[in-house]
């Protein structure tokens, strides 16, 4: 059994940074689905959960070969990432996973799995049944992480597959897609990770009021503001009060939003100077908002870690 506590004494004070950040689109089945004794195992544990709710999980799609419509993996998503995003010669303290639908190899502690294929081994967890708020969950996390266990780098991987076995109400991704982000000390200019804030239980009504509350707060004192907006909240905050906004197309709910932050961040025209990432999620009743210092004053920049520090 492992035990820990608080720091005995204050923590320091340590910013993150979003030093890279990469994103694919995947097409299934997953690889490890070419295994017909691994296919065959899935089948039977997704049948035998599913039966108790009158799903059916139709033996024909792992059959010979699989079929297309199978879902994917989000460990070999994360992998096609993590291998470019994180060099070997600099570890990473802490890996999140988060995601929203299960992947097609739902016996795996997918988590715990990529952090031995990460350099420094991190410690690791992941995050679901959040929806959308997942991974400004594990932003928020990890900025704690980097204050009160001296993580200097921290691995965030957003994933979302698209295709289940069984008829499920939930609607599903449109796509197969994952994002990664290495956070950590930046000594350049980079994007400054300012404040992350999370409303859970906000009814649709008040969504929009709340949203742009927070926006005035976290533009002050910046000359240009750029705003990247999920759907769901695109649809109930419909002016809001920033320089430029992107509205991320519908389909992608775990994914979309950090999709856009790249696109606002690699934009032809530059970047403002703050970007805030914002999103609802209309079920559970979770506004979250990340904001990104895109050019923080020297003072402000924390200085680089020694090579090697996780």
């Amino acid at each position: 059994m492992f035990v820990t506590r608080p720091p005995a004494g204050p923590s320091a004070t340590r910013d993150l940074c979003l030093l890279r950040i990469m994103r694919g689109t995947f097409t299934g089945p997953a690889e490890f689905l070419a295994d017909p004794a691994k296919r065959a195992r899935v089948a039977e544990y997704l049948a035998d959960m599913a039966r108790p709710y009158g799903c059916d999980v139709p033996a024909a799609l792992f059959g010979e070969p699989p079929s297309p419509a199978l879902g994917q993996s989000h460990a070999e998503m994360a992998q096609a990432l993590i291998g470019p995003i994180v060099p070997a010669d600099e570890s990473v303290g802490l890996l999140v996973l988060a995601f929203s639908v299960h992947d097609l190899r739902p016996g795996r502690q997918t988590a715990s799995y990529l952090s031995h294929g990460t350099t420094g081994a991190p410690m690791a967890f992941a995050i679901s049944d959040q929806g959308s708020a997942a991974a400004f969950s594990g932003l928020r996390i990890a900025r704690a992480y980097a204050s009160s266990a001296d993580v200097r780098r921290a691995l965030l991987i957003v994933v979302e597959q698209a295709a289940l076995p069984y008829r499920s109400v939930a609607p599903l991704p449109s796509q197969h897609r994952a994002v990664a982000m290495l956070y950590g000390a930046c000594a350049a200019p980079r994007a400054l990770v300012t404040a992350v804030r999370q409303h859970p239980g906000s009814p649709a009504g008040c969504v929009a009021d709340l949203a742009a509350a927070d926006l005035k707060e976290l533009a002050a004192g910046h000359h240009e503001v750029g705003l990247v907006l999920g759907a769901a909240l695109a649809a109930l905050w419909t002016a809001p009060a920033a320089d430029r906004v992107r509205v991320m197309p519908p389909g992608q709910p775990s994914t979309g939003v950090w999709w856009g932050l790249i696109d606002e961040l690699t934009a032809d025209a530059g970047h403002p100077g703050l970007v805030v990432v914002a999103d609802y999620d209309a079920e559970l009743g979770y506004l979250c908002l990340a904001a990104f210092d895109a050019d923080p004053p020297a003072s402000e920049k924390p200085a680089p870690p020694p090579r090697g520090a996780p």
